[in-house]
């Protein structure tokens, strides 16, 4: 017959509960693979880590600053053991540390915030988002091996993407339509639709919506 917990292992229980809890909050970038979408999956498995350098760099700083190495998504590879970092602190009556932290990186967090929105709008200019467009378009960014890079429909999916991802709250049609006139120009409205059409529904098969 199986014996009830006893408090030691139900106090245990806790305290692991918890330090997941705690964990994922400290060490976010432990927990982004269960956000992938189907092509962040594909490169994490390959080592490749499809967080943006920011994003990386970010969280590089913050585990250095807890002592720690930056995390490696390389299947192979071996992360120091952050999860029992967190339960040791909590072993130690140290929940309240562990807490400031995390208080302190949402304060500093809200200000980042606050002055890269204001700094975005004084130099996210037309001329500047034009210029991000040009840049992406010559590199191989959102571009597969075995794609044409003059493909309409390439190009289509790769400016929404990079829309997408200098500004996610203002990514529309609107905003598609000034780029892709820009570097397709004499195209009619209905092939301009269906290109923006083609870019979208592309994106949603890639991200799995």
């Amino acid at each position: 017959m199986t014996q009830p917990p006893d408090d030691k292992q139900i106090q245990e229980s806790d305290l692991h509960r918890r330090a997941r809890k705690l964990h994922a909050e400290l060490f976010p970038e432990e927990y982004d693979f269960v956000y992938d979408s189907k092509w962040e999956a594909s490169e994490r498995r390959r080592g490749v880590n499809p967080m943006s350098a920011e994003y990386i760099a970010a969280s590089d700083e913050r585990r250095a600053q807890l002592g720690f190495r930056p995390f490696v998504v390389d299947p192979g590879a071996t992360n120091q053991d952050t999860l029992g970092w967190v339960i040791e602190k909590l072993r130690a009556g140290e929940e309240e540390e562990l807490r400031a932290i995390m208080q302190g990186r949402d304060d500093g967090k809200a200000a980042a915030e606050a002055a890269l929105k204001a700094q975005r709008s004084e130099l996210e200019t037309p001329e500047w988002q034009n210029q991000r467009i040009d840049e992406m378009l010559l590199s191989d960014a959102f571009l597969r091996h075995d794609e044409d890079r003059y493909d309409p429909e390439v190009v289509a999916f790769r400016v929404l993407g990079a829309l997408f991802k200098m500004n996610p709250g203002d990514a529309g049609k609107e905003a598609f339509r000034v780029q892709i006139d820009r570097v397709l120009p004499d195209k009619t409205d209905a092939e301009y639709d269906e290109l923006y059409r083609h870019a979208l529904d592309k994106w949603t098969e890639v991200y799995g919506y």
